[in-house]
């Protein structure tokens, strides 16, 4: 499986320090955690990847973090899970290129239900866009989904 042109260079890290939230990668070896926590946050995802999560099962969601965890390896997507400073599990953010086009890029930040959500999401929102700007190759255009979705 080839990267994606803009990051067939770029080498992202799976584990990192953001401010105060730390980000680990979606992989099958946190299966249990991230299923509870989409099949909880289902309905605050509508739309985001169309149904999804309706209908999925533990064993679906195994092989969708194992597809992340390739994906990601490949550098042809990239997907981290979003945790506080205890290591709650609060939601997850992906970078994904657009196939078949050169500098172009969807974020996807969706959090579980918690307190002040939206000023959650504004503060990673805020943070996570300086981090890929400073990150990523010059000129990738960056287009956000986020849900909550910022006013």
């Amino acid at each position: 499986m080839d990267p994606h042109p803009d990051f067939a260079d770029v080498v992202l890290p799976r584990d990192f320090a953001l401010g105060t939230y730390r980000l680990t990668p979606l992989s099958p070896d946190f299966v249990d955690e991230d299923f509870d926590a989409v099949m909880a946050a289902g309905p605050l995802m509508t739309g985001i990847f169309g149904s999804w999560p309706e209908g999925l099962t533990r064993a679906d969601n195994l092989i969708d973090l194992a597809w992340h965890e390739r994906e990601f390896t490949a550098r042809r997507s990239f997907s981290w899970i979003v945790r506080d400073p205890s290591g709650e599990y609060l939601g997850c953010f992906y970078v994904f290129p657009t196939l078949g086009r050169r500098g172009h890029a969807k974020a996807v930040l969706w959090l579980c239900e918690m307190p002040d959500r939206s000023g959650v999401a504004q503060t990673l929102q805020a943070a996570l866009s300086a981090w890929l700007a400073e990150t990523l190759p010059p000129g990738i255009v960056i287009t956000w989904a986020i849900r909550p979705e910022l006013d």
